[in-house]
């Protein structure tokens, strides 16, 4: 059970309707009721009573409400800890989208300042929604996240809706993810999404991911997300051990430092390819970011634009 779940329950509770619940908190209708179902069915009983009128608590939904914001106190007690506020400039806390580029980055600036006397520094994944309300909540100080170009006037308007400045870091040209045993390498095949139309694909779930496995290559339109053959996965580790030890692919960027060398996956170049990604970085306006901060985000720009 997700904590971001609970407050999605507080506020569908809070507004008794599903929809009104979805628009104030920026996502899709369907995904809102697909959380709470999984909530009712986690929970083992009915949470809310539905009508076309909209959604009321049972009795079992205000006890898990009353639980529910217990949790959620507990948790903001956590984050707005005294010491915290002492160690503020000399740590880094960030949420980010799933590409290990990103992690890097964040390993080898913590590595930096490994020395200092004291330091509370935080990493937090999700999709990027998820890093919108953790920069927007104060649950991390930056957020790092990636989106296709085709939506970015609505990612920009999700941006300006959560108060949030955004500062473009690079345009990466998508890349197809394949171990190096794949079939088609071993046979010196050409390795396209044509001939990869028969394997299992592996993606993340999420309304914004959708868009990511949407491509143009060599004049032709993949829709991935419509694949027959579907493996879903929530984590980076997951997604890479999966394609080490089998003949699925997946979309991605080129190689970060120690994919091969851990994984022995290839990022391999899509012909022709007429779609990018967007990596960046949100903050909230006007706020000063700490040194440790600035350190880390030029790390990432310079390691995003590597030449391909």
């Amino acid at each position: 059970m997700d904590l971001k779940h609970l407050e999605y329950f507080n506020t569908v509770a809070q507004m008794g309707s599903i929809n009104r619940a979805a628009q104030a908190l920026f996502i899709s209708q369907p995904h809102l009721g697909k959380i709470i179902r999984d909530l009712e069915q986690s929970a083992g009983v009915p949470l809310f009573t539905r009508s076309n009128h909209g959604v009321t608590l049972t009795p079992d939904g205000l006890e898990f409400q009353r639980r529910a914001q217990r949790v959620l106190t507990e948790m903001a007690g956590m984050f707005n800890r005294p010491e915290a506020s002492v160690l503020q400039d000399v740590s880094l806390s960030v949420s980010m989208t799933k590409y290990s580029h990103i992690m890097e980055s964040f390993i080898q600036t913590v590595l930096q300042h490994k020395d200092l006397p004291a330091y509370a520094h935080r990493l937090q994944e999700g999709d990027p929604i998820d890093v919108m309300e953790d920069v927007y909540n104060h649950r991390a100080d930056v957020g790092v996240l990636h989106f296709a170009q085709s939506q970015r006037a609505n990612i920009m308007s999700l941006f300006h809706q959560h108060q949030l400045e955004y500062h473009s870091l690079a345009r990466m040209t998508p890349h197809i993810l394949i171990s190096q045993q794949h079939p088609l390498l071993q046979a010196g095949a050409p390795v396209t999404l044509e001939a990869l139309s028969g394997y299992g694909f592996v993606r993340y779930e999420g309304q914004f991911e959708d868009f990511t496995y949407e491509l143009f290559s060599q004049g032709a339109h993949f829709n991935l997300s419509t694949n027959s053959k579907m493996v879903y996965i929530v984590t980076r580790a997951s997604l890479l051990h999966l394609l080490s030890k089998t003949d699925f692919y997946s979309i991605g960027i080129r190689d970060f430092t120690m994919q091969q060398s851990s994984y022995q996956v290839l990022s391999i170049p899509i012909e022709d390819c007429k779609g990018m990604l967007e990596f960046g970085y949100v903050l909230p306006i006007g706020i000063r970011l700490n040194q440790i901060t600035r350190e880390f985000l030029d790390d990432l720009k310079q390691r995003l634009s590597l030449k391909e």
